[in-house]
C-alpha cells in the first residue's frame, strides 16, 4: 500500500499560508505593501487586541473593480507581474500573489474597495475555509482590508501567538519600518485607544518622529548615486552610539532586510569615530536595479540576494567615508542648538563618550613597590604632564584661559573654541602611535612590574608585536614584565599607561586600533591636570593641525561658537 498521498487542498493552503503569515504583524506587512503599490498617499492602520482580533489597513489608492476584487483572494493572483522575466524589472513591493489568499486561509477577511473613476464600490467577505461573497456598497475611494480572528480555527497555531501587547509591539515595528521607507506617504496608527498621525515629509524628519529616543538635533543625512544604485544614509553624530545594532538598519528597494554585507560596510565607515565594541546609529536606504536585487528567495520577501554586491559596497564606502571626513572632521560648529537640546545624552541603551576597555591599575602591593611610575627616570630634562614635540606653524589664535577644569578657551577667526584638553591630547598621541616613523627611548633603569600567568599576561603577550611597533621594548619573564624602552613622545606616562591598559581586571581583547586608542587615552593628560599657559598654547596649536579633530573614540575635541550665534543667544540678534 502506498505511503505517499496528496494533501487535501485546505491543508496545502494552510501550509503555504504559514510561510507567509506567521502572526498579525505578517499580515500587516503584506497589507501595507499592497496599499503602497496601489499609490496611496495616506495609509491608516487599526489594531484590536494587538492585531489578534483585528488588523485593518485603509488606503486612498487606486482601488479595485468587482472583477479584480473577486480574483484577489485566489492563490497566485497578482497584477504586478505576468511572466518570470517580469521579476527582473518589478519595482512593486508585492509580486508573488500569495498575500491575500494566505491571510484568508488563517483569518476572516473583509475587503471594501472603490476603483478610481467610479462611484459604486464592492465588499468582499470570506470566512476561513469558506467561499467569497461580493455585495455592492458605498465607500470612499481606495481599499479597506480587515482581517479578524487570526488562527481562530487553528488552536495549535493560535497558542503560539504572544500576548496582545507583544503582538502590538511587533505590528508597530512593521509599521515603523514601512513608514521610514516611505516618508512621502502619510501614515496613521490606531491601537489600544491611542492614535498617531505621521504627515508626509522627509526621511530625516520621519525618523526623528518615529524614534523619539534619538536626539533629533544630532541627526544628519547623506545621499549619493552610482550608475546602478542610489544611497541615502540618516545617521547621528558618532558621539551618540550604542552597544547593540538596533539602529543599524538596512533597506533595499524600500524593504528592511538583514543584508549583512551592506551593514558591515556601514559600520566599517564609522570605525575610526567609535570606541571598540560600539555601533553607530545609521539607517541605510539603497535603491538598486531590480535586475540585481532578487527578493524571490523568501515567501515573505524578508531577504535579498544582490548581484555584484562588492561593487556596490566599494562605491558606497568610498563616497560615505569621504562625506564623514568632511562632515565630522570639525565637530559641531554651533553650540546654540545643543544648549537647548536636553535629550542629547539621554538615549536609552547607548553609551555617550568613551568607556575604557579595562579598569584602573590594580597590581598587588608588592608590584606597586617594584614599579612606581613617578620613580623611574628618563634621560635628559624632566618632562611635564604635557610636553611639546616642537612648535608647528599654526594659524594665529588667541588663548583665553582655562574653564571648568579640563576645558581650554581660545579665539580664532571670530569664533570661540572650547577645547577638551584630554580628548585633544589623546588624539595627538593616537596619531603619533599610528605613525610608522616613531622613535623609542631606552630607560636608564628598566621598569618592572608583576605579570603572573592569567588573562592580563595572555592579553599582553598577544599584543607584544603591536606594542613593539609603537616603540615599546618589553620582555616577559616567568612572573614579571620588564620594560626596557618606551615611545619617546609618551613621556613619563608611557609605563603607567602600559600597566593600566593590561591590568588584571581587564577582560577584553585589544586589537590593533583598540590598543592604540586605549594606550593614547591612558597616556593623555587628564581632566585634573592643570597646564601652564605655554603648554596650553602648544596643545591648542597642535590640535589645530590635526587632520581629524576627534578623539580616537569618536568625540569632537572641541565645540565652536561663532559671533552670530552668541549675539543671538544673548538677544543682540532677533530672528
Amino acid at each position: 500500500m502506498a505511503r505517499i498521498h496528496i494533501l487535501p487542498p485546505e491543508t496545502a493552503r494552510l501550509i503555504a499560508a504559514g510561510e507567509v503569515i506567521e502572526r498579525p504583524a505578517s499580515a500587516l506587512r503584506e497589507l501595507i505593501d499592497n496599499a503602497l503599490d496601489a499609490g496611496a498617499s495616506e495609509i491608516r492602520v487599526e489594531l484590536a487586541s494587538g492585531g489578534i482580533d483585528l488588523v485593518q489597513v485603509s488606503d486612498d489608492g487606486a482601488g479595485m473593480s468587482k472583477e479584480d476584487l473577486a480574483l484577489s483572494v485566489l492563490e497566485h493572483a497578482t497584477s504586478k507581474i505576468e511572466t518570470a522575466d517580469d521579476l527582473l524589472t518589478a519595482r512593486t513591493l508585492g509580486f508573488r500573489g500569495e498575500a491575500l489568499a494566505s491571510i484568508a486561509a488563517v483569518a476572516r477577511l473583509e475587503m471594501t474597495s472603490v476603483e478610481s473613476g467610479t462611484e459604486m464600490g464592492w465588499r468582499l467577505r470570506k470566512d476561513i475555509g469558506g467561499n467569497a461573497s461580493l455585495t455592492p456598497t458605498a465607500a470612499r475611494r481606495g481599499t479597506t482590508v480587515s482581517a479578524r480572528a487570526f488562527f481562530e480555527n487553528f488552536p495549535a497555531r493560535r497558542q503560539f501567538l504572544k500576548r496582545p501587547s507583544s503582538e502590538a509591539a511587533l505590528c508597530r515595528t512593521v509599521f515603523n519600518e514601512k513608514a521610514v521607507a516611505h516618508p512621502g506617504t502619510t501614515f496613521v496608527w490606531a491601537s489600544g485607544g491611542s492614535s498617531e498621525r505621521l504627515p508626509a515629509g522627509g526621511r530625516l524628519e520621519r525618523i526623528a518622529i518615529l524614534y523619539p529616543d534619538l536626539p533629533a538635533r544630532a541627526l544628519r543625512s547623506f545621499s549619493a548615486k552610482t550608475d546602478e544604485a542610489a544611497f541615502e544614509v540618516v545617521y547621528t553624530d558618532p558621539s551618540c552610539h550604542r552597544r547593540d545594532r538596533r539602529y543599524v538598519q538596512i533597506f533595499v528597494n524600500r524593504r528592511k532586510v538583514p543584508e549583512w554585507g551592506l551593514a558591515g560596510v556601514l559600520e566599517y565607515a564609522f570605525y575610526e569615530y567609535l570606541p571598540g565594541g560600539m555601533h553607530p546609529i545609521a539607517f541605510l536606504f539603497a535603491e538598486i536595479d531590480p535586475a540585481r536585487a532578487d527578493f524571490n528567495i523568501h515567501p515573505a520577501k524578508r531577504e535579498v540576494r544582490i548581484k555584484r554586491l562588492d561593487e556596490l559596497k566599494n562605491a558606497f564606502l568610498t563616497a560615505f567615508r569621504t562625506h564623514l571626513r568632511v562632515e565630522l572632521g570639525a565637530g559641531p560648529t554651533d553650540m546654540a542648538p545643543f544648549l537647548s537640546e536636553r535629550q542629547l545624552p539621554g538615549i536609552s541603551g547607548y553609551s555617550h563618550g568613551f568607556t575604557p576597555l579595562v579598569g584602573a591599575m590594580s597590581q598587588p602591593a608588592e608590584a606597586r613597590e617594584r614599579f612606581d611610575p613617578q620613580a623611574w627616570e628618563m634621560p635628559g630634562e624632566e618632562r611635564p604632564a604635557f610636553s611639546s614635540l616642537g612648535k608647528p606653524d599654526s594659524p594665529a589664535f588667541r588663548y583665553l584661559g582655562r574653564a571648568f577644569g579640563p576645558f581650554l578657551l581660545f579665539e580664532k577667526d571670530d569664533v570661540l573654541y572650547i577645547l577638551d584638553q584630554h580628548a585633544a591630547h589623546e588624539r595627538i598621541l593616537f596619531d603619533e602611535l599610528s605613525n610608522e616613523t616613531k622613535s623609542s627611548q631606552e630607560l636608564l633603569v628598566p621598569a618592572v612590574f608583576d605579570c603572573p600567568p592569567g588573562s592580563a599576561r595572555t592579553r599582553l603577550s598577544k599584543s607584544l608585536c603591536e606594542l613593539s611597533k609603537m616603540g615599546y621594548a618589553i620582555e616577559l619573564t616567568a612572573e614579571s614584565c620588564v620594560v626596557n624602552a618606551v615611545p619617546s613622545f609618551l613621556g613619563e606616562k608611557a609605563v603607567q599607561a602600559l600597566a593600566e591598559t593590561f591590568s588584571n581586571d581587564g577582560t577584553n581583547e585589544l586589537p590593533g586600533f583598540g590598543l592604540m586608542a586605549t594606550m593614547a587615552c591612558r597616556a593623555a593628560i587628564t581632566d585634573g591636570d592643570e597646564l601652564d599657559p605655554a603648554a596650553a598654547r602648544d596643545l591648542v596649536a597642535r590640535a589645530l593641525e590635526l587632520p581629524l579633530p576627534r578623539c580616537p573614540h569618536g568625540r569632537p575635541i572641541w565645540v565652536k561658537l561663532d559671533r552670530t550665534s552668541l549675539d543671538r543667544m544673548v538677544g543682540r540678534l532677533v530672528q
